[in-house]
């Protein structure tokens, strides 16, 4: 593996981890507490995160061999959910009735997160089986 592969790899597992963090972060802080402005901006810091991670993924597939197609689609999909989590967030944080949007996001909050971590880790375990030691 060269130096060009391994810094590619690298930053965008420190892209993803930071995106984990904070996603994990925000959306059980925001269960626990209800919904507030400091959970969006958590949410914000974990999005662009996670678009940091998958721009530097994108990057070192093209660079190295495609990653397998149903981790693409995973992956795409996970990110227009936390897209769309974050947009529900920003309108529950926004809304003056914050109750009815709280009730609402975490209706689908863990549904939405859950897909997302399924992405993660299917993209960990996908990277980590085509790894020559």
């Amino acid at each position: 593996m060269g130096a060009e592969h391994k810094t590619l790899l690298a930053t965008a597992v420190f892209w993803m981890t930071l995106a984990l963090i904070f996603y994990t972060w925000a959306v059980f802080s925001g269960r626990k507490e209800g919904l507030r402005a400091k959970h969006l901006a958590i949410f914000g810091i974990g999005l662009f995160c996670d678009y940091l991670g998958t721009r530097e993924m994108n990057h070192y597939a093209q660079a190295f061999g495609k990653a397998p197609e149903w981790h693409n689609i995973t992956g795409i999909a996970s990110l227009a959910g936390m897209a769309f989590h974050f947009l529900l967030a920003l309108l529950a944080t926004l809304a003056r009735r914050a109750d009815a949007m709280n009730l609402l996001f975490h209706r689908v909050s863990l549904s939405i997160y859950s897909c997302w971590l399924v992405a993660f880790f299917s993209g960990a375990i996908s990277g980590m089986l085509r790894m020559k030691v």
